[in-house]
């Protein structure tokens, strides 16, 4: 069975983006944000579960203005008061609180036992203000199903539709889009750890949440106990760098999957998109064409414990379309790729994912040189391969600077006890190397280095070699001797 964990992070398509701009002090202020507990919901788990919301500046570059927004949070206390253990799941756009259940059921008892456990939503996410309104359905792209793609005309296309849509939903709403970056972010984070009287965090940042670990050590280093940075990105990245690499993070994440499901997987898919670059499978109501089939596999390789399900679609569609066609191989291709269909998200998501990621970083690539990095990607990997560089238009419509960005600027962090890094060698939306890069830029850090393509890794797979060393790092702040490198560990398959 797939983990808890694992299956909360895919359904939130977590991906990574940039990371530029120069951190601002926050302004001198007056402003005391309030913590105020209220009634928890009454099918809250467990029952000791404490509700709050704290009240903080909207914009803390101006914190006297009047203007305030509530932040929601929940905390299980731990019976030995340890302080505070929090996270980030990620997207930008992801709940802590609606997932916050299934992480705290997963974390080890002695964990639970020593620190409460504090979930909250940022800013514009889930319960917590302020809030997105009035917005249509973010554009997806649309692309031939066969035959050649003109990238420079596709892409230039949706980045005009991309940009109409963000700055309409920029303009609708005055007081919430400019106000929802990560150096916000930050600064809601400290005054909710003096709120709640902890000396220091102990802070899991998943995916875009290492940025946010990443700006709070550059902001504030003495607040943090311990930090596990998990599914890192380049803290030095632009929106072009990351890009122009997600098409070779979405290949290594694929060949490294090959390496311990069996080396012919990555030449089937291939021989597949081969196949579907010239026609499409209609059966039993489902139409399997190149995209859909390359993003069932691409889109789930985050998550091990769908490794059996992306073999069996890889396997049925060699079969179908290669090897053996009739109506039962047919079916059973249809089959797999319903079995990995994505949930359609909330329309709010991508807005989210732009305000944020556009407000950290503050690079605007052309739609011109959009298409280029698609074509190019499209020549090295594969015709699906270049719309793995979508990312690259979705600032479009947007003004660079108009929020304070997470600064970029290399400089060693040094923190009272390193941050755990944990790396997967084939991580498909956050590559090795960006982990890597984070961690060298922390005094002492050690990383923790997994043989797989998961995304985040601490308790979404059973390796003990990952799991057993973050947990002591946590319990007792020692990090491991040495960088550690762990070998594949399978999952239960998800049923």
């Amino acid at each position: 069975m797939r983990s808890p964990i694992t299956a909360v992070i895919a359904s939130l398509g977590l991906l990574a983006t940039s990371l530029t701009g120069l951190a601002l002090a926050p302004a001198a202020s007056a402003f005391e944000p309030t913590l105020t507990y209220v009634a928890c919901p009454a099918d809250v788990k467990p029952a000791t579960t404490k509700c709050a919301e704290l009240t903080v500046p909207l914009d803390w570059q101006t914190p006297d203005d009047g203007r305030t927004t509530k932040i929601a949070l929940r905390v299980i206390p731990s019976p030995r008061k340890g302080g505070g253990l929090t996270f980030n799941p990620g997207g930008p756009g992801g709940t802590a609180i609606n997932i916050g259940k299934i992480v705290y059921d997963e974390l080890p008892r002695q964990v639970k036992d020593r620190f409460d456990f504090v979930m909250w939503d940022p800013r514009g996410v889930g319960m917590s203000g302020p809030k997105l309104t009035g917005c249509s359905a973010k554009p997806q792209p649309d692309l031939p199903l066969t035959g050649l793609v003109d990238w420079q005309k596709e892409w230039s296309e949706f980045a005009v539709v991309t940009g109409a849509a963000l700055a309409d939903c920029f303009a609708k709403n005055p007081n919430a889009a400019p106000y929802l970056g990560t150096w916000q972010v930050v600064r809601d984070m400290e005054a909710m750890r003096k709120a709640l009287g902890y000396p220091a965090w102990n802070y899991w940042g998943m995916s875009y949440g290492t940025r946010i670990g990443y700006a709070y050590a550059k902001t504030f280093p003495g607040s943090l106990r311990t930090m596990l940075v998990d599914g890192s990105l380049w803290p030095q990245e632009t929106l072009y760098r990351l890009s122009s690499q997600q098409p070779m993070a979405h290949y290594t994440a694929l060949q490294v999957y090959s390496s311990v499901m069996g080396r012919g997987q990555a030449r089937k898919f291939e021989k597949v998109l081969e196949v579907l670059d010239d026609t499409v499978l209609e059966e039993d109501g489902q139409t399997l064409t190149r995209w859909n089939f390359s993003q069932g596999v691409i889109n789930n390789l985050g998550s091990q414990a769908y490794y059996p399900s992306i073999r069996v679609l890889i396997d049925s569609a060699y079969e179908a379309l290669v090897v053996k066609p009739s109506v039962q191989t047919r079916s059973a291709a249809a089959r797999a790729l319903k079995a990995l269909d994505d949930p359609q998200p909330d329309p709010s998501d991508g807005y989210l994912f732009s305000f944020v990621n556009c407000a950290d970083v503050h690079d605007r690539p052309s739609a011109e040189t959009a298409g280029r990095m698609a074509a190019s990607a499209a020549a090295d990997f594969g015709t699906t391969f270049g719309m793995s560089t979508e990312n690259i238009v979705s600032c479009q419509g947007l003004a660079p600077d108009y929020s304070p960005g997470v600064t970029s600027a290399w400089s060693t962090i040094v923190l009272k006890t390193p941050p755990v890094v944990v790396l997967s060698l084939g991580d498909v939306a956050t590559p090795w190397i960006w982990g890597k890069s984070m961690a060298n830029q922390y005094a002492g850090s050690r990383t923790i280095n997994y043989n797989g393509s998961q995304h985040v890794t601490y308790l979404s797979t059973p390796s003990t070699c990952v799991n057993d060393p973050v947990t002591a790092y946590l319990l007792t702040k020692r990090l491991p001797a040495e960088n550690v490198f762990c070998s594949f560990a399978p999952s239960r398959a998800k049923q």
